[in-house]
Parts: structure tokens; C-alpha cells; sequence
């Protein structure tokens, strides 16, 4: 960290901002949210290609794929035809000797009229498959998300370190500087002192730094299978190290109204999806009450008057009166009905609980927007190049060790407010767009 220059910090400014930037405008513009399923082109930047291959290699979401794939699996099965029974029966064997039976047939049973039930069950399973493609789907967004939090996390809190080790360096420099009057009587133990407080601070700032780097590099590898740990070190890598223009010039797309995100949201569309498959459950809950018709067709040995035997077709039907349990039947549409109540009052709740943390979320992203557009580029610009003569100027006597620091702190912690504003805007962004905050 401390041998990254002060130079390479600012293009990592830039490169974080203008990720940012990127990431804002794929969700927050209507025409270009990119669908899990589209592939970047080989020649994409390092960040898309890092996004594609943790789309398709995440662990999470492979598991989320596979219950997808049992569930449309469940759906194909539910709803099919009942096999058809064959029976056979045999009746009044005098002896025990079976070919002496006054009567012995078989027949084949089916069910002829179900009042709606398989596709009513069909029904319901689709409903179950519709939630897990979107829990597919969400997962999706809340991984790519957090991958494009941790990104710009760890390009800010590079740029964090870069800053500090900066700061370091002139400290540093003026320290020498200090020491080489001190040593001739020209300046006194408390500016030595003052002076090694502020770089233990300094340093101390930059340890913690490091460290978090370390954190979300790790974070970030993670979100990959295991087997791509080199490729992903390799494409975080290139993503840092990518030259980007500064692209405070354009500032950051403003975030939807709260009602679009609000419908958008997780709660939401999982709360809806209950409600549809409580709605088809009530509905086959009504369907298990209507009359259902079997048929059954065979053939009959019936023993005749002058002691030989005959044979002859046989036919029935049966009709299941479900009704005549009324308590069994009642007792399943009411259940239906209070489960379809709750799913209807569980997505009030969650449509006011995601309003509520959205609109935190939102304020967040737009209070980061507005203190984003306070700093004057050109400003901060004109004050780093003055860094090196404000140094020299304390070695030549004509700037106390006071001012110096002064100046240095200031600057220093006006660039890492604005790379924190960067990072607050990202953690925003991750929770608007599905991510945890």
C-alpha cells in the first residue's frame, strides 16, 4: 500500500467514481438493467467480465438454478392424469376351487370427470415455480449487487490508502526537515513531537486501510467458485489497474422515484408471488368440493340357470359427493381462504417495510449526490499541486510546521471525505438495487 504514489491515487479516484457511475446508470436507467442471462463480449472491461463470471459460477445461484430446475420438474408432474386401476374379483367359490366361482370378472377403473382438479394442481405448481425463478432472479440482483459494492469498496479504500501513504510521504519529508533544525536549535521538541503524533495517526489510518483491502478482496473472491480464485484475482486486478477519466465532470444519474423501487423490490415481489399461489390454492380447495365421476369398464363369468356359465360385459360408475363431509371439505377452504388473508396482509407489510428502508436508501444515495457535486474538482486539483511547494516552503522557513499540517490535513481529508461520499453513494446503490446494506 505505502509504495503505491500519489499519482496512481488520483487515477484510482477517478477509476472508482467513474465505476460508480457505471453501475448507477446500468440499474437506474429504465433501458439498459442488464438481465442475468446476457453475456459480455470477451473484449468487455475487466469489472463486466468479473460480473459475468460471478453470474455464472456464484454458489448460491447455482443452487438457486437447480431449484428452479425441481420445481419445473414438480410442475410437469403435477396435475397428470391418475393411472387406471385394473381389478379383478372373484365371488361365491364353493371348496375353495376357483374354476367352480359363481362369479368372477375384471374390470378397468379411471377417472372420468375430476370438476378442474389437475389443472387446478398444475395451477399451484406453477405458482411454486414462478417463486423460485424469481428467488433466482433476485438472487441474482442481490449478487451482483454486492459485488459491485465490494468493488467499488475496494478501489475506494485503495484510493484511502493511497492518499495516506501520501500523507505519510510529506510528513515524512518535513520530519527530516525538522530534525535537521532541530538539531542545530532552530526548532523545538514539541513541533518533533506534533509532528510524530500526526504521522502515528497517519500511519495508523493506513494499517486499519490495509487491511480492509484485504477484507473485500477477499469478500469479493468469494462470490466466485472457489476453482476461479486465480482468474478473479487476476480480472480484480486489471479493474483496478484500468486508466478511467474523472467523471465528476458528469455527475451521478439520480435515483427512481420510491413507488417504482418500492414495486421492484424483493418483499414485494416475493409477497406477490404468495399471494397468486395462495389464490390458486384457494381455488383448488373450492375444486376438492365439487362432485368428481370414475368410470370402470371389464368383463363378468356369472354362472347360468342350467349350471354352465356365461360371460358378459360390465360397466360403472362412481361418483365421489365430497360435500357429504362438509367439516373435511369446509375445513379446507377455510384454511385456504385465511392463508390467502395472510398472504395479502404479509404484502401490505412488506411493501411499507420495503418503503420505509428504500426510501432511507434513496435519501442516502441523493444526500451522497448533493455532497458529491460540493467538491470543485479544479479546486482540489490546483491545492495538490500546491503540496510540494507548501513542503518546500517549510524547509526554507517561510511556512510554520503548523500551517503545514494544516494545509496537509485539510487536503488530505477533504480527498477522503469525497472517496467516503463515493463509498456511502455505492452502499446506497447495493441496497436500492437488492443488495444488503
Amino acid at each position: 500500500m505505502t509504495a503505491i504514489s500519489f499519482c496512481k491515487m488520483r487515477h484510482i479516484t477517478a477509476r472508482m467514481a467513474w465505476l460508480l457511475g457505471l453501475f448507477a446508470l446500468m440499474w437506474l436507467s429504465p433501458t439498459s438493467r442488464c438481465d442475468a442471462q446476457v453475456l459480455a463480449p470477451m473484449d468487455s472491461t475487466p469489472a463486466v467480465r468479473f460480473r459475468l463470471l460471478v453470474l455464472t459460477s456464484n454458489p448460491e445461484l447455482t443452487a438457486r438454478r437447480a431449484a428452479v430446475e425441481a420445481a419445473r420438474a414438480r410442475a410437469r408432474a403435477a396435475g397428470a392424469a391418475t393411472p387406471a386401476t385394473v381389478t379383478l374379483d372373484v365371488d361365491e367359490v364353493p371348496g375353495g376351487n376357483l374354476a367352480d366361482a359363481q362369479s368372477a370378472g375384471t374390470s378397468l377403473s379411471w377417472d372420468l370427470f375430476t370438476a378442474g382438479r389437475r389443472s387446478l394442481r398444475r395451477a399451484v405448481a406453477e405458482r411454486e415455480t414462478d417463486e423460485a425463478v424469481l428467488q433466482l432472479r433476485l438472487v441474482e440482483r442481490r449478487v451482483l449487487a454486492r459485488s459491485d459494492q465490494l468493488l467499488i469498496r475496494l478501489v475506494g479504500t485503495l484510493a484511502i490508502g493511497s492518499r495516506l501513504a501520501a500523507e505519510d510521504s510529506l510528513l515524512g519529508a518535513a520530519e527530516e526537515a525538522l530534525q535537521a533544525r532541530f538539531a542545530v536549535g532552530e526548532a523545538r521538541y514539541v513541533d518533533v513531537i506534533r509532528l510524530r503524533t500526526e504521522r502515528l495517526r497517519v500511519q495508523s489510518d493506513l494499517a486499519g486501510a490495509v487491511t480492509e483491502v484485504g477484507s473485500h478482496r477477499r469478500a469479493l473472491v468469494a462470490l466466485a467458485h472457489v476453482d476461479l480464485s486465480a482468474t478473479v484475482e487476476a480480472l480484480l486486478d486489471s479493474a483496478v489497474a484500468i486508466e478511467l477519466t474523472d467523471p465528476f465532470r458528469r455527475p451521478l444519474a439520480a435515483a427512481p422515484d420510491l413507488d417504482s423501487l418500492v414495486a421492484a423490490s424483493a418483499p414485494a415481489l416475493l409477497a406477490t408471488v404468495a399471494v397468486d399461489r395462495a389464490a390458486a390454492a384457494r381455488r383448488l380447495a373450492g375444486a376438492e368440493r365439487r362432485p368428481s365421476v370414475g368410470a370402470s369398464l371389464g368383463v363378468r363369468r356369472f354362472a347360468t340357470e342350467g349350471g354352465g356359465f356365461d360371460v358378459g360385459p360390465s360397466i360403472a360408475l362412481s361418483i365421489a359427493l365430497p360435500f357429504t363431509a362438509p367439516a373435511a371439505a369446509g375445513g379446507q377452504i377455510e384454511a385456504a381462504a385465511r392463508d390467502l388473508d395472510a398472504a395479502h396482509a404479509t404484502l401490505q407489510a412488506e411493501v411499507a417495510k420495503a418503503r420505509a428502508e428504500l426510501g432511507a436508501a434513496r435519501d442516502r444515495y441523493e444526500t451522497a449526490r448533493r455532497r458529491l457535486a460540493v467538491y470543485d474538482a479544479a479546486a482540489l486539483q490546483g491545492a495538490r499541486d500546491e503540496r510540494e511547494a507548501a513542503l518546500a516552503a517549510y524547509r526554507s522557513g517561510g511556512l510554520s510546521l503548523l500551517e503545514l499540517l494544516d494545509f496537509e490535513r485539510a487536503l488530505s481529508r477533504a480527498e477522503i471525505t469525497r472517496l467516503q461520499t463515493l463509498t456511502e453513494a455505492a452502499d446506497a446503490l447495493a441496497v436500492l438495487q437488492g443488495g444488503a446494506p
